[in-house]
């Protein structure tokens, strides 16, 4: 999408926030609360980030597009995949010695679904950022164990990451259920799923 279509959605969303109905729309009276809440969720989530996973925000987004990544692989061997299924598919992924790991993790090895390797431009086009960025942050993230490069398989999740998923991504998912219960309970949910752009 080029900048000036970009600037043109987002003109067109202001102007039906603004002037559209109070009950289908967001310019009903508890917008401003619905967005501080939110705000206090985005500043606990970089904190959080900062002080239990010991990693900048940078690194931090590396190691959600490789996450995103490996789910993507994950879901052509299976959608239906639950919280618990998730977590045993990580511990087989981390208990594997060699590279290969993934690659029976996520694929059939049939033409069908191939095992697709993320490689560090895949991930600057993705994040935006800086290639020598990506590669020194890979680096420092290879050190600690939470990824892993490899010529075959390209950046892949490190055995560290399967400690990030047990701790984080529950947690996680209890801060955004707090913050969707109080945009229910302030009527702000509902606004927002009917919403149309």
């Amino acid at each position: 999408m080029s900048s000036k279509n970009f600037i043109k959605d987002i003109e067109k969303i202001r102007e039906k926030i603004k002037k559209g109905p109070a009950d289908t729309l967001l310019s009903q009276k508890p917008f401003a609360d619905g967005m501080y809440r939110f705000s206090m969720f985005i500043i606990n989530y970089y904190t959080r980030v900062k002080k239990d996973l010991k990693i900048d925000f940078d690194s931090f987004m590396i190691v959600q597009t490789t996450v995103s990544h490996t789910l993507y692989q994950l879901r052509k061997k299976n959608k239906d995949i639950n919280y618990e299924e998730l977590e045993t598919e990580w511990e087989k992924l981390f208990k594997e010695k060699n590279d290969e790991s993934l690659l029976n993790m996520v694929s059939d090895f049939g033409a069908k679904n191939p095992f697709v390797k993320l490689t560090m431009s895949s991930i600057c086009l993705v994040t935006e950022l800086p290639k020598e960025t990506v590669r020194r942050k890979i680096n420092e993230l290879s050190k600690k164990s939470i990824l892993k490069v490899t010529k075959k398989n390209g950046v892949i999740l490190g055995s560290q990451y399967g400690k990030i998923f047990e701790s984080f991504v529950p947690e996680t998912v209890s801060e955004v259920s707090k913050l969707t219960k109080n945009w229910q309970k302030i009527g702000l949910l509902k606004s927002l799923l009917t919403f149309k752009i």
